[in-house]
Parts: structure tokens; C-alpha cells; sequence
């Protein structure tokens, strides 16, 4: 189910709604219960009806206020425009997140390096530190005897 989605991690949350494909869409908001909350009641919320203004908010009316007197050639040019800018916004967003994944694990692999490099460190330190302070004392002992 996993593989025919998309889910290539945990967590990932995923919707469906009238708008989404068939794979449906990532939620990559916040993770908090009352965010959650909001999202799913906004989600679950009945589209504006433009006939009837059923079901539409402050500013979704007077949007449908603004463009009451636009004819076909300007709705259709509009819807373009605004179209174009959620593509851009989405394919921004999407290599954003594509990078800062390469990123973080190339970030976890160079941990794991320097989690490995101290392991070695405390191994060479603990076999040999007290060489490094017999051979002083030894060199420094020499110096006064002379």
C-alpha cells in the first residue's frame, strides 16, 4: 500500500478530496492535535456554491463580487495566471524539499562519520594517553637530572 501511494517514510500523512489525485496529497503542516484539527474541519468543509453563495466565507464572496462583471476571455486569463503561480509555488517547494532531504542525509552520513571518528579517538586516547604523560615526566626527568 506503501509503494502504490507514495508513502516512502514515517510519518507521513496523506488526503484525499475533491481536488487531489488518485495518489492523493502529502499534509505537511504542523503535527500538533489542534492544527490538525483545523485542517481536517477546513478539509471536510463544503465548496462555495457561486450560484447560491452557499457555504461561502466573507472573502470568497466578495471575491465572486470583484469578478461578477469579467467576461469569459478575463475569467479564463485569470484562472491561468493564478494557476501558473500554484505550479511555480508547488515545483519551487517540491525541489526545496527534494534538496533539503539530499541534505539531511548527507547531514546523517557525516554524523555517523564523526560519531565513528570519536569512537576511534576515545580507543587511541584511552590505549595511549598515559605513554604521552610517562614519556613527559621521563623527558622532563632527564632535563633535571642533568
Amino acid at each position: 500500500m506503501c509503494s502504490k501511494y507514495g508513502v516512502e517514510g514515517y510519518p507521513t500523512l496523506k488526503y484525499w478530496g475533491k481536488d487531489t489525485s488518485a495518489m492523493g496529497e502529502k499534509y505537511e503542516d504542523a503535527r500538533e492535535f489542534n492544527k490538525l484539527k483545523k485542517f481536517v474541519k477546513d478539509a471536510a468543509k463544503p465548496p462555495c456554491v457561486v450560484a447560491t453563495l452557499e457555504n461561502c466565507n466573507k472573502k470568497e464572496k466578495a471575491f465572486i463580487e470583484e469578478i461578477s462583471s469579467w467576461d469569459e476571455a478575463k475569467l479564463a486569463s485569470e484562472k491561468t495566471d493564478i494557476s501558473d503561480k500554484i505550479e511555480t509555488a508547488t515545483t519551487l517547494h517540491k525541489e526545496e524539499a527534494d534538496l533539503f532531504e539530499k541534505q539531511k542525509e548527507e547531514a546523517m552520513a557525516t554524523m555517523k562519520r564523526q560519531e565513528e571518528a570519536k569512537t576511534a579517538l576515545e580507543k587511541v586516547s584511552k590505549q595511549h594517553k598515559y605513554k604521552i604523560n610517562i614519556i613527559e615526566q621521563k623527558s622532563s626527568g632527564s632535563k633535571e637530572e642533568l
